[in-house]
């Protein structure tokens, strides 16, 4: 039964907000411990004051007294006449979970807390009363939708554990009761990303801060193309390394314009591992590239590891021998918005291919600075990829200006720019 002119409905008996989350993770709880005397169910939220304000007071008021022996203020315990408890945690310590024997639990916004919290609680789900089960152990989260790359949906979406199931909730699944122009007024407002999110109750992109690269933010289709390299010229490739997200990015350099053309992410790799890998993605993509790859890479990557060898030197081994220098942050920054800021023709002289999700992400504004901050947050995703293509077109940009500059002063000279090393000679 839906409750005209609001955004409530009626199920079960009980009136529900909105997608009424909260409701049925409580009501299942209370169901629970009803069937299954004696034993204990937790609903707990990051901070107790926020517990306190949301799913604790929806507990109150949803639960009826009747079902009620006792409430201690001071521990926030509910008994039930029946000997089973409902306790209220904040989950803001994770030593004091540790001790917990409990036959289910309930997370209010679970965005909020780590993965490690949620094992640890998943952990403790093994009580016993009388040496018998319960009639069924259960654990619930719920939450707002949140970034692709959070711990839920690459836990509940990805790896996708056995004997769990993730339930969307619309806003266009409600539309009959909310107010007129609501979700018109929703649409509007809401960046595409937030769209998504907040109004389709699915998992997309939250980037905080300001982008680094607003111009592209504000029209990435503009440089979005589906590039095919030029097999007259060298492919460059910038690398950064490291054993949590190592990454590669391709591109050519083609007169004063950089043309992006394809990406590799590592997780938790080692880079003996990650080389192979990505040239077995570049074959599958052109085959065997005959003016070759040119690589520039962290200026760090001569240090040496735990095991003795620099990541210079295994690049070594597999025939790798990329360039470096030493730059800033900054200038890798200003390279690249000066080539998006200027064009070749009707282009900008920064083009991407659409195969490179993550750094369009990036550039979208999941590369970005924070309120105050002067350099980019490192959030060891998005800026693993952004240093590898900072290191090529700092490199690029550099040759080419200075190239440029050579054929100004000496116009007549005989120019040949060499195919695989990408060179300049005069003769």
């Amino acid at each position: 039964m839906q409750v005209p002119n609001t955004n409530n409905y009626i199920s079960g008996g009980a009136i529900h907000h909105n997608s009424g989350k909260s409701t049925a993770a409580i009501r299942e709880l209370e169901a629970l411990a009803i069937e299954n005397p004696g034993f204990t169910y937790l609903i707990g939220r990051k901070h107790m004051p926020s517990l306190r304000d949301t799913a604790m007071k929806s507990f109150f008021s949803l639960v009826s007294p009747d079902l009620i022996k006792d409430y201690n203020k001071t521990h926030s315990d509910v008994t039930f006449i029946n000997n089973s408890k409902i306790i209220f945690r904040g989950l803001d310590d994770l030593e004091k979970l540790k001790s917990l024997e409990i036959g289910g639990f309930f997370i209010n916004e679970a965005n909020e807390v780590d993965l490690d919290l949620y094992n640890t609680l998943k952990s403790r789900v093994r009580e016993r009363v009388g040496g018998k089960n319960p009639t069924r152990y259960r654990t619930i989260i719920d939450l707002n939708p949140t970034d692709e790359t959070h711990w839920i949906p690459q836990l509940f979406m990805h790896r996708k554990p056995a004997g769990h199931q993730i339930f969307f909730s619309s806003t266009m699944q409600n539309t009959k009761n909310l107010p007129v122009g609501y979700v018109e007024e929703l649409l509007q407002t809401y960046t595409p990303d937030m769209v998504q999110r907040m109004v389709y109750g699915l998992f997309g992109k939250v980037h905080k801060g300001a982008p680094v690269f607003s111009q592209f933010a504000r029209d990435p289709n503009y440089y979005k193309r589906r590039l095919e390299p030029d097999p007259r010229a060298p492919i460059f490739v910038g690398m950064d390394f490291g054993f949590n997200h190592p990454s590669w990015v391709w591109l050519q350099f083609i007169d004063g314009q950089a043309r992006v053309l394809a990406e590799k992410l590592g997780h938790k790799i080692y880079l003996e591992e990650f080389i192979p890998e990505c040239e077995a993605y570049a074959k599958s993509l052109w085959g065997e590239w005959r003016p070759g790859y040119k690589y520039f890479c962290d200026p760090r990557g001569s240090d040496e590891s735990d095991k003795g060898k620099s990541s210079l030197d295994i690049c070594q081994e597999f025939g790798i021998r990329p360039m470096y220098r030493r730059t800033f942050i900054e200038e890798g920054i200003r390279a690249i918005k000066s080539l998006m800021d200027t064009k070749t023709g009707s282009d900008s002289n920064f083009l991407i291919h659409h195969r490179c999700a993550i750094l369009i992400d990036a550039l979208s504004g999941g590369y970005h600075r924070l309120d105050g901050e002067d350099s980019p947050e490192k959030d060891g995703y998005y800026d693993q990829l952004m240093d590898s293509l900072r290191y090529a077109c700092v490199h690029l940009t550099k040759r080419y200006r200075f190239n440029k500059l050579q054929d100004q002063v000496n116009s007549n000279a005989r120019v040949f720019i060499h195919p695989v090393s990408g060179r300049r000679v005069e003769y």
